[in-house]
Protein backbone atom coordinates (compact mmCIF):
# COMPACT_ATOMS: atom_id res chain seq x y z
CA UNK A 1 0.00 0.00 0.00
CA UNK A 2 1.73 3.61 -0.78
CA UNK A 3 -0.06 6.10 1.08
CA UNK A 4 0.37 9.88 -0.08
CA UNK A 5 0.03 12.10 3.40
CA UNK A 6 -2.07 15.00 2.17
CA UNK A 7 -1.70 17.44 5.32
CA UNK A 8 1.76 18.28 7.54
CA UNK A 9 -0.44 17.86 10.54
CA UNK A 10 -0.74 14.27 10.12
CA UNK A 11 2.71 13.36 10.46
CA UNK A 12 3.46 16.51 13.20
CA UNK A 13 0.87 15.30 14.75
CA UNK A 14 1.87 11.73 14.95
CA UNK A 15 5.05 12.71 16.24
CA UNK A 16 4.28 14.74 18.74
CA UNK A 17 2.72 11.65 20.27
CA UNK A 18 5.44 9.38 19.66
CA UNK A 19 3.21 7.37 16.47
CA UNK A 20 5.79 7.79 14.04
CA UNK A 21 7.59 4.67 14.73
CA UNK A 22 4.35 2.40 14.61
CA UNK A 23 3.01 4.19 11.78
CA UNK A 24 6.80 2.93 9.78
CA UNK A 25 6.61 0.06 11.45
CA UNK A 26 3.06 -1.05 9.56
CA UNK A 27 3.38 -2.83 5.81
CA UNK A 28 2.82 0.53 4.09
CA UNK A 29 4.79 2.88 2.17
CA UNK A 30 4.16 6.36 3.27
CA UNK A 31 4.80 9.21 0.97
CA UNK A 32 4.87 13.29 0.73
CA UNK A 33 4.94 15.27 -2.12
CA UNK A 34 8.20 17.41 -2.67
CA UNK A 35 6.19 20.68 -2.03
CA UNK A 36 4.81 19.20 1.35
CA UNK A 37 8.51 18.04 2.42
CA UNK A 38 10.69 21.26 1.43
CA UNK A 39 7.75 23.87 2.90
CA UNK A 40 6.96 21.87 6.06
CA UNK A 41 9.00 18.70 6.85
CA UNK A 42 12.62 19.14 5.85
CA UNK A 43 13.09 21.92 8.92
CA UNK A 44 11.31 19.58 11.23
CA UNK A 45 12.67 16.11 11.98
CA UNK A 46 13.05 15.71 7.83
CA UNK A 47 16.33 13.85 8.33
CA UNK A 48 14.59 11.15 10.77
CA UNK A 49 11.13 11.36 8.34
CA UNK A 50 13.42 9.93 5.79
CA UNK A 51 15.44 7.15 8.02
CA UNK A 52 12.32 5.93 9.20
CA UNK A 53 11.17 5.34 5.26
CA UNK A 54 9.36 8.26 4.31
CA UNK A 55 9.29 8.67 0.53
CA UNK A 56 9.09 12.07 -1.84
CA UNK A 57 7.48 12.28 -4.92
CA UNK A 58 7.90 14.71 -7.44
CA UNK A 59 5.14 16.95 -8.97
CA UNK A 60 6.08 17.44 -12.79
CA UNK A 61 5.68 21.56 -13.55
CA UNK A 62 1.89 19.90 -15.26
CA UNK A 63 0.81 18.81 -12.12
CA UNK A 64 2.12 21.64 -10.07
CA UNK A 65 -0.04 24.22 -12.54
CA UNK A 66 -2.74 21.99 -11.79
CA UNK A 67 -2.02 22.00 -8.05
CA UNK A 68 -2.26 25.57 -7.78
CA UNK A 69 -5.30 25.81 -10.13
CA UNK A 70 -7.36 23.33 -7.79
CA UNK A 71 -6.59 25.43 -5.04
CA UNK A 72 -7.44 28.54 -6.20
CA UNK A 73 -11.33 27.35 -7.16
CA UNK A 74 -11.41 24.62 -3.78
CA UNK A 75 -11.00 27.11 -0.80
CA UNK A 76 -11.24 24.29 1.18
CA UNK A 77 -8.18 22.32 0.59
CA UNK A 78 -4.68 23.58 1.61
CA UNK A 79 -2.06 24.02 -0.58
CA UNK A 80 -0.42 20.61 0.48
CA UNK A 81 -3.37 19.13 -0.24
CA UNK A 82 -3.69 20.79 -3.67
CA UNK A 83 -0.01 19.17 -4.56
CA UNK A 84 -1.15 15.41 -3.00
CA UNK A 85 -4.21 15.31 -4.50
CA UNK A 86 -2.82 16.30 -7.93
CA UNK A 87 -0.27 13.67 -7.01
CA UNK A 88 -2.98 11.17 -6.54
CA UNK A 89 -4.77 11.82 -9.49
CA UNK A 90 -1.95 10.79 -11.82
CA UNK A 91 -0.61 7.92 -9.81
CA UNK A 92 -1.64 4.70 -7.49
CA UNK A 93 -1.37 6.77 -4.45
CA UNK A 94 -3.43 6.44 -1.91
CA UNK A 95 -4.61 9.82 -0.11
CA UNK A 96 -4.51 9.94 3.80
CA UNK A 97 -6.34 12.74 4.88
CA UNK A 98 -7.74 14.87 7.49
CA UNK A 99 -9.91 17.42 5.57
CA UNK A 100 -13.46 15.67 4.96
CA UNK A 101 -13.62 18.18 1.72
CA UNK A 102 -10.50 16.26 0.20
CA UNK A 103 -12.28 13.57 1.11
CA UNK A 104 -15.94 14.34 -0.59
CA UNK A 105 -13.10 15.92 -3.78
CA UNK A 106 -11.40 12.18 -4.13
CA UNK A 107 -14.92 10.80 -4.29
CA UNK A 108 -15.75 13.16 -6.83
CA UNK A 109 -12.41 12.24 -9.01
CA UNK A 110 -12.67 8.82 -8.06
CA UNK A 111 -8.92 9.03 -6.02
CA UNK A 112 -9.02 6.41 -3.37
CA UNK A 113 -8.47 8.01 0.08
CA UNK A 114 -8.55 6.83 3.88
CA UNK A 115 -8.82 9.24 6.90
CA UNK A 116 -6.55 9.06 9.39
CA UNK A 117 -8.30 7.06 11.77
CA UNK A 118 -7.74 3.94 9.41
CA UNK A 119 -4.05 4.41 10.33
CA UNK A 120 -5.12 3.90 14.11
CA UNK A 121 -6.91 0.83 13.68
CA UNK A 122 -4.57 -1.03 11.35
CA UNK A 123 -1.91 -0.22 14.14
CA UNK A 124 -4.34 -1.63 16.58
CA UNK A 125 -4.72 -4.53 14.44
CA UNK A 126 -1.04 -5.01 13.39
CA UNK A 127 -0.14 -4.47 17.18
CA UNK A 128 2.12 -1.84 16.75
CA UNK A 129 0.54 0.05 19.23
CA UNK A 130 -1.27 -0.91 22.55
CA UNK A 131 -4.41 0.32 23.33
CA UNK A 132 -3.53 2.05 25.91
CA UNK A 133 -0.48 4.24 24.07
CA UNK A 134 -2.97 5.01 21.31
CA UNK A 135 -5.92 6.45 23.76
CA UNK A 136 -2.95 8.24 25.49
CA UNK A 137 -2.08 9.43 22.05
CA UNK A 138 -4.79 10.49 21.31
CA UNK A 139 -6.29 11.93 24.10
CA UNK A 140 -3.01 14.19 24.00
CA UNK A 141 -3.64 15.32 20.22
CA UNK A 142 -7.11 16.59 21.24
CA UNK A 143 -5.38 18.62 23.57
CA UNK A 144 -2.28 20.13 21.86
CA UNK A 145 -2.67 20.69 18.27
CA UNK A 146 -3.66 24.14 16.92
CA UNK A 147 -4.90 21.82 13.62
CA UNK A 148 -8.50 21.27 13.83
CA UNK A 149 -9.03 18.96 11.41
CA UNK A 150 -6.42 16.72 12.66
CA UNK A 151 -8.16 17.28 16.23
CA UNK A 152 -11.31 16.52 14.88
CA UNK A 153 -10.20 13.08 13.35
CA UNK A 154 -8.28 12.25 16.92
CA UNK A 155 -11.73 12.84 18.86
CA UNK A 156 -13.84 11.04 16.48
CA UNK A 157 -11.34 8.23 16.69
CA UNK A 158 -10.78 8.45 20.48
CA UNK A 159 -14.29 7.66 20.57
CA UNK A 160 -14.71 4.93 18.41
CA UNK A 161 -11.21 3.07 20.48
CA UNK A 162 -13.31 3.48 23.53
CA UNK A 163 -15.88 2.13 22.45
CA UNK A 164 -14.49 -0.90 20.78
CA UNK A 165 -12.40 -1.44 24.28
CA UNK A 166 -15.71 -1.00 26.37
CA UNK A 167 -17.15 -4.42 27.22
CA UNK A 168 -20.93 -4.00 25.41
CA UNK A 169 -23.71 -3.80 27.73
CA UNK A 170 -27.04 -5.88 26.70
Amino acid sequence: MHLLVSNPSILIGLERVGFLEPLFNLPIEVNVTDFLYERELKNYDGQKLLKLGLQIQSLDPEMATFAMQYCRSNTTLCQDEGYAFALAQKSEFILLIINPELGKLAEIEHIQYYPLSLLFELMLDRQVISYDFLQQGLSNITTMTRCHLLRKEAEDCLFKIIQRKSPKVH
